[in-house]
């Protein structure tokens, strides 16, 4: 009878303690190998971070007159986040909606469509735009508190955009995608 128990033990050791045993030294070996490629990668940010100083301001071209107009890019990407999303949404919403309307802003300029200027008005062409005043005018309520909570989102998010190898990505985005979405290939061709 002692050698079941003692075969039932040493059983029980090699099937589940033993790995148990062998899974948390190689997890925590794995852990610090990925602290230690994390904190690289925070110091190799921190060297050569992205800035969009040289897009301080922008040229957009107003479709409805064909004028063209210089904005400071923050202040477009105000108009931009207010036509493109409601104010009532959340903050992280809103401030996601900046970050995105800015690298698509930064990826035009980079990769011009119009001839005189870096970006349009027009939804269908580039990304949808209202001017301050058309924005408080269609607003109920605490208007000016509506825009503040819009400038804060873009101030808070200032800078920040996404890139791949080091570029702005063609952050295309939508309001509405009525559950499924397409493969861009498949839309737009291309890659």
């Amino acid at each position: 009878m002692k050698k079941v128990f003692i075969y039932f033990f040493a059983f029980l050791f090699i099937c589940f303690i033993l790995p148990a045993l062998l899974t948390k030294s190689e997890t925590n070996a794995s852990s610090e190998t990925s602290n230690e490629e994390d904190n690289k990668q925070e110091s190799e940010e921190v060297l050569e971070p992205y800035t969009y100083n040289q897009y301080g301001t922008i040229k957009l071209l107003h479709t409805d007159t064909n004028e063209v107009e210089e904005v400071v890019l923050d202040t477009y990407l105000c108009n931009v986040v207010s036509a493109e999303m409601p104010v009532d949404f959340e903050r992280e919403a809103l401030k996601a909606q900046a970050i995105v309307a800015r690298t698509y802003t930064i990826y035009k300029i980079n990769n011009k469509k119009h001839d005189n200027a870096d970006i349009c008005d027009d939804s269908t062409c580039c990304q949808a735009w209202i001017s301050k005043e058309d924005r408080l005018a269609r607003w109920d309520g605490d208007k000016e508190a509506k825009w503040n909570k819009i400038e804060e989102c873009v101030k808070e998010t200032q800078g920040k955009i996404i890139t791949y190898n080091h570029a702005p990505i063609n952050a295309f985005f939508h309001s509405n995608s009525g559950g499924k979405t397409e493969l861009p290939v498949d839309v737009w061709g291309g890659r």
